[in-house]
Parts: structure tokens; C-alpha cells; sequence
């Protein structure tokens, strides 16, 4: 049958919304891709040239809706600085411990070498080792043009870790082009001096209110003096300073940690002698306020804070101790929280203390230790108030010993239509397994008395069995051995909600709930 003018009118519509709705669905399925994972890939490690159980580099990567955890061999030691990039799909675009620049094919990037000149080379840190500055680094989107990153780093003036002339005198800004040496990039600019001060260890940045600059801020390891440095398209566009809070000890200047909540609207800055200060923050104009001081523990020498994914809650660690402060508090200093001591636990003789936190993208808290160790501290639900956060020591064994560093991450997301993080991420393991858990079942709960426990297994390896209060001090504690069942005497313990949380003797965590005592 011929068709009709009127058919072929109707079948050219046809065509054209099939058309468009292809055209659709390719926009549609870019932007959803496109999420701003910038963050998505994590490096940490040493390629030790003689590979072993204990070396290599272990590679976190976000992507696919998995944490996928793998280890290479080839790559660059990182010590203490620590950042690396991806582009806004996830794809892996460089990485820096200070001193160089490496390529995603772990090979020195042209122009890559050479990263913080002066000292940190005359102290025998670079060009192997790293820059001993702890979250001294961190790397930024530039404004506007796609395939361009702003590196950042932090640099000592003078002496070596520990000695009491040592300080960060330099603030550096490198520029990289993706789109040069085959998509391997180039650093086209290094070295160029931001600030030439005193300044306190660590920095940290957040998007401007425009959704596209970027401020940079810091401070001065000797006076209440804060600089704010604006990033825009046309590169450092300028350089604020602002006197306001109480002046910092020097001498503590490098054993803390610096951030912004995810929402960008605080800044909070933790050290030893005067723990958190914190502030509002103007993302618009750059103007610190609202002064707050927070003290959680002066008995520390390593400290550091994350913000959880909500901006509600702030977390603080303390060499031996985990707190969590309530930012919607009346009384933010009232809120605090202990949320748990550290256990003892060792690895090759290194403790396993609290040190550096990184809020990841599938929403939880990772905690370094000591350097030299096999696992990671994770917070599994920092939105969670008090002990629900759900903090679990040593909770995540790497492939290779971290050296006390982990990257150093400002939320790219904000001012997207994208969330903070992705909490349907889950882990995979890749190569090496975590703990097996030894489920054990508590009963009476409500309890009295005493307190009836058993075990899945028998293992016959003792395990340690904790109480822990609402405000998370420990209660009460019992070694067991590994029979399939156990009677605890609960005589002396007031009335009211606990928490309990079975691990081996040496700290690896097996089994955790919840208890309430009736008297």
C-alpha cells in the first residue's frame, strides 16, 4: 500500500522522537556517570624493589559500585604526603607524595620531578621518600578547563621531623595538563610560591558558593593568623588573611589535622595543646566566624578530625582515644562522646594507634595508625550518633604496609546535584580476607544478673568479651577461653543500655551488639 503524505508526515514524527529519545538517553546516561570521583581511586605504600608479603602498593578504587582493594608493585613511596586524582569519571590521572608527580601508568610524569625544592631534599626525604608533612598535599579541579589540575603542596623551611626548629615554610602550586604526552600529562608549572610563612602542618580546601572556585586555607603555626587562598580559572586569584580565634602553640604545629565539613560550612582545625578550633565558614566571601574552642583529650601527641558525610558529627582522635562531638548540640563540648580506647593491638611491633581520618566516597571513615601497619581503623557509620557510629580498630587489613600516610580529599561534590558519598558502595576483597567473624548469641537480653553467651564455633583461641556504657566507657571486661558457651556474673552493673563487643585478644574484631540491663 502506497503511503500518504499524512503516513510519511506521521512516520518522519516517529523517527524524530526516536531520534531525540536516543539523544536522551546518551546526555542522560554521560551525566549520570559523570559524578565528580575525583576521589574515587586511593594509593598507598612503598614499591620496594625485593617484593614481599609486607610491601607494594595498595590500591583502593571505588568505581562499580564496589571498593575493590588490589596491590601493585610498581608506583612511588608515600610517606606522609599523599594525594592522588582522578578525573570526574573515576579514572586514575596522577599521584604525588611531594617530591614527584607519577602518571596513571606509575611512571615518573614529564616534568614531574623536582616537586619541593630546598630542604626537603638537603633532609634526605626527596626525592624517594616524600615531603614529612602530613595531608601536605592536595589536588584541585581547575576552574573551567577540563583536562588542567592545581597541586598544592606543603614544604619544610628548615631541620628534620622531631626537631624543634623544623616547621612548613613553603606553600607550592603546581599546574597539570592531561591533555599533553598522550593523555599521561605534564607539569607544565612547579614550585611556585604561594605563601613563604610559618605555617601549620596539613591544609585542606572547599568549593567557593560559586560551585566551580576554589578556596584554599590554612594557618600560621605561631599566631591565630589564617590565610585563605582563592582558586579560580584565571589560576591564584588572590590571598586572604584573617587574625581571629587563639594563637597555636608552634611546637604542636605538626601533629594535627585540618578540614571542612562536607556541607562547607565549618572549618575546624585540631592540634595537641588547644585540640579543636572551629569556625563558620563564608563560602562565599572566605570570612572565618564564630569562634568555638572543643576539648576532647590533652593527654595525645597525634591528633586528628573528620566530619561525618552529614556534616552532623565531628570526630576526633587522640593517639589512644576516638570522641565524637554533635554539631546540632546547644553545647557542642557537652556532646562529646568517647567512642573507644585503643586495644593494645600490634603489628611487626608498631601499635595501632588513632592518627589520620579520610572521609571516603562510600561513606566511611578510614583511620591510619601507626606507620608501619597492615590495617586500617574504620568508622562504618559516622552518621550514627555515640557508639551506633559503629568504629571498628584494625577493622580492614590492607595487601601491603601503609607507611603513615593516606590521601588527602576535599569534597568534589558539593554544589553538585551529586550526594556527599555513596553508601550502597560495598567491599570487595581482592587477594587477602579480612577476619572471619565468630558470630556469638547473648541471652537473657534484657538481662539481670548474669549474661549467657554462645559461640557459632569453637575455636580454642581465647577472645575478649566488652561492656560498654552509653557513653561509651568500658564497663566491664572478660577473657574467655574458646568453649561454645559462657556465663558472665553482671552483679555491679547499674541498670540501663550497653554495648558489647567480642574480639580476639589481640584486637581483631569478631562479633559486636547491643545490651540493656534491668535491675
Amino acid at each position: 500500500m502506497p503511503l500518504t503524505r499524512h503516513g510519511l508526515f506521521f512516520n518522519a514524527q516517529i523517527m524524530l522522537r526516536f531520534i531525540f529519545f536516543c539523544i536522551f538517553l546518551v546526555v542522560f546516561s554521560i551525566n549520570n556517570y559523570a559524578q565528580y570521583k575525583h576521589d574515587y581511586i586511593w594509593l598507598f605504600g612503598d614499591p620496594i624493589t625485593e617484593p614481599s608479603e609486607y610491601n607494594g602498593i595498595t590500591v583502593f578504587d571505588f568505581n562499580g559500585d564496589t571498593l575493590n582493594i588490589t596491590k601493585q608493585w610498581e608506583g612511588m613511596w608515600m610517606y606522609a604526603s599523599n594525594v592522588s586524582i582522578s578525573n570526574t569519571f573515576g579514572e586514575l590521572q596522577f599521584y604525588s607524595n611531594g617530591c614527584k608527580v607519577f602518571s596513571k601508568n606509575n611512571q615518573l610524569m614529564m616534568n614531574g620531578s623536582g616537586l619541593s625544592p630546598g630542604d626537603a631534599y638537603l633532609s634526605g626525604f626527596c626525592p624517594d621518600v616524600g615531603v614529612p608533612v602530613p595531608k601536605g598535599m592536595i589536588a584541585l579541579p581547575f576552574p573551567n578547563h577540563p583536562d588542567k589540575y592545581y597541586l598544592i603542596n606543603q614544604s619544610p623551611e628548615t631541620g628534620l621531623p622531631g626537631d624543634f626548629s623544623y616547621y612548613i615554610g613553603y606553600l607550592y602550586s603546581a599546574v597539570i595538563d592531561m591533555s599533553s604526552n598522550n593523555g599521561l600529562g605534564e607539569v607544565q608549572v612547579k614550585n611556585q610560591v604561594i605563601l613563604h610563612d610559618t605555617l601549620f602542618s596539613n591544609l585542606h580546601a572547599v568549593k567557593h558558593a560559586n560551585a566551580q572556585d576554589w578556596w584554599i586555607v590554612l594557618s600560621k603555626s605561631n599566631r591565630n593568623v589564617y590565610y585563605k587562598v582563592l582558586l579560580t580559572e584565571n589560576g591564584i586569584d588572590s590571598i586572604q588573611s584573617q587574625e581571629i580565634g587563639i594563637a597555636p602553640d608552634p611546637y604542636y604545629s605538626g601533629s594535627g589535622q585540618s578540614s571542612f565539613s562536607p556541607d562547607g560550612t565549618k572549618y575546624a582545625r585540631v592540634d595537641k595543646k588547644n585540640q579543636v578550633t572551629m569556625f563558620d565558614f563564608d563560602r562565599a566571601t572566605g570570612e572565618l566566624s564564630n569562634f568555638q574552642q572543643i576539648v576532647a583529650d590533652t593527654q595525645a601527641f597525634w591528633t586528628s578530625l573528620s566530619f561525618s558525610p552529614n556534616s552532623r558529627f565531628l570526630y576526633i582522635s587522640t593517639t589512644w582515644k576516638l570522641w565524637q562531638f554533635d554539631m546540632l548540640a546547644p553545647n557542642i563540648q557537652a556532646s562529646k562522646v568517647l567512642i573507644d580506647e585503643y586495644d593494645g593491638f600490634t603489628y611487626l611491633d608498631q601499635p595501632m594507634i588513632f592518627y589520620l581520618m579520610q572521609l571516603a566516597p562510600d561513606c566511611k571513615i578510614y583511620m591510619i595508625g601507626s606507620n608501619g601497619t597492615k590495617f586500617l581503623h574504620v568508622i562504618e557509620h559516622p552518621d550514627e550518633p555515640g557508639l551506633a557510629c559503629d568504629f571498628r580498630q584494625h577493622g580492614l587489613e590492607l595487601p601491603a604496609i601503609n607507611n603513615g600516610s593516606i590521601p588527602n580529599f576535599p569534597n568534589y561534590r558539593l554544589g553538585t546535584e551529586y550526594p556527599v558519598c555513596d553508601s550502597s558502595i560495598v567491599y570487595t576483597a581482592s587477594g587477602f580476607t579480612l577476619p572471619p567473624v565468630q558470630e556469638v548469641q547473648v541471652w537473657p537480653n534484657p538481662a539481670s544478673n548474669e549474661l549467657n553467651l554462645e559461640f557459632s564455633t569453637i575455636t580454642g583461641k581465647p577472645v575478649r568479651f566488652r561492656l560498654f556504657d552509653a557513653t561509651g566507657q568500658l564497663a566491664r571486661e572478660w577473657k574467655l577461653e574458646g568453649s561454645q558457651t559462657q556465663s558472665l556474673n553482671l552483679h555491679g552493673l547499674t541498670a540501663g543500655l550497653y554495648f558489647w563487643q567480642l574480639n580476639t585478644v589481640e584486637g581483631l574484631p569478631l562479633d559486636k551488639g547491643k545490651l540493656v540491663i534491668v535491675k
